[in-house]
């Protein structure tokens, strides 16, 4: 019968564009991630890949950003910079931004 085998080409395509689909993002992260595969099967003129930068702030240098940050806090503290007054001030109104001069209302 002439319907069964177009009914099978129609499964057997039907198919195949299933499995296609579900293997891209399997093949996608092949690509991203693994380089020797990129290189092997990959042509040069078709990989945009970015060389990743290195990071400008390292682990160590984070922290001590932190470190100084809380040892300013402290010294601020210290000195009462933040007494109950000041802090409702800080809350009431942006830094820079004069209260009495403000056509926005943010002040």
């Amino acid at each position: 019968n002439p319907g069964d085998s177009q009914h099978f080409m129609q499964g057997v395509l039907g198919v195949t564009f299933l499995v296609v689909f579900v293997s891209t993002p399997f093949l996608g992260r092949r690509i991203a991630q693994d380089e020797d595969f990129r290189n092997k099967y990959i042509p040069k003129w078709y990989d945009f890949t970015m060389k990743k930068p290195e990071n400008a702030n390292t682990k160590e240098r984070l922290h001590e950003q932190l470190v100084e940050l809380q040892r300013e806090l402290h010294e601020r503290a210290i000195a009462g910079e933040f007494s109950p007054e000041k802090l409702e001030e800080m809350r009431r109104h942006f830094y820079g931004v004069d209260p009495k001069d403000d056509p926005h209302g943010w002040g």
